[in-house]
C-alpha cells in the first residue's frame, strides 16, 4: 500500500473539516501528496513519515486560511460590513440572478469550452465517478501526474466558469 493511498483519505477529511470545502480540501489534499512525492527520497529514513504528512496538511490549510482571510478582507467594500442591510440586499440580488441560471446549460457552456480530452479527464471523475487509480490505468499515465492534470482542470474550469457567467448569463440579466 502506498502512502497516498494509506493517507489519502485521512488527510482528505482533516483538511475538509480544517477549512469547510470539499474542493478546496482536494485541491490541497493533491498538494499535500505532490510536496511528498517530490520528498520522497528524503522521507525513506524518516522515522514519522505520517506526521510529515499531516503536518504539511496543517501548514497548507492555515496558508489556504491566511490567504482565504486576506482575500476577503480586500474583497470587502467598506459599506458592505457584515450583517449591513447593503449585505443582505446584494444576497438577495444574488440569488435571483442566481435562481435565473439554468444550471444545465451553464454546466454545458463551460464544458465545451474545454479542449477534448480535458471533456475527457472531466467525464471519467465527475461523471463516471471513477477513482484516480481507474482513470490512471484507462488513459496508462501516473497517478502523480494524472492528480495534477485534475489541479489544472479545476483552475481553468474555475477560469471558464467565470467567463462563461459574464458573457452568457450576467450580462444578459441586465
Amino acid at each position: 500500500m502506498t502512502l497516498c493511498e494509506r493517507y489519502h483519505s485521512k488527510i482528505l477529511k482533516y483538511l475538509y473539516y480544517s477549512i469547510g470545502n470539499m474542493e478546496d480540501a482536494k485541491d490541497l489534499t493533491q498538494e499535500v501528496f505532490v510536496i511528498v512525492y517530490n520528498r520522497i527520497e528524503e522521507l525513506q529514513g524518516h522515522e514519522n513519515i505520517g506526521g510529515f504528512i499531516y503536518q504539511t496538511a496543517k501548514f497548507l490549510s492555515a496558508n489556504f486560511k491566511r490567504k482565504a482571510f486576506k482575500k476577503t478582507l480586500n474583497e470587502t467594500p467598506i459599506n458592505m460590513e457584515i450583517g449591513s442591510k447593503e449585505s443582505d440586499l446584494y444576497e438577495k440580488i444574488t440569488m435571483i440572478y442566481d435562481s435565473k441560471i439554468d444550471e444545465g446549460k451553464y454546466v454545458n457552456n463551460v464544458l465545451s469550452l474545454l479542449a477534448e480530452e480535458k471533456q475527457q479527464l472531466y467525464k471519467l471523475y465527475y461523471v463516471e465517478n471513477k477513482s484516480y487509480k481507474e482513470i490512471a490505468k484507462i488513459l496508462n499515465v501516473n497517478e502523480a501526474s494524472l492528480r495534477m492534470r485534475y489541479v489544472r482542470l479545476r483552475r481553468e474550469i474555475k477560469k471558464l466558469t467565470h467567463h462563461v457567467a459574464e458573457e452568457k448569463f450576467v450580462a444578459d440579466e441586465y
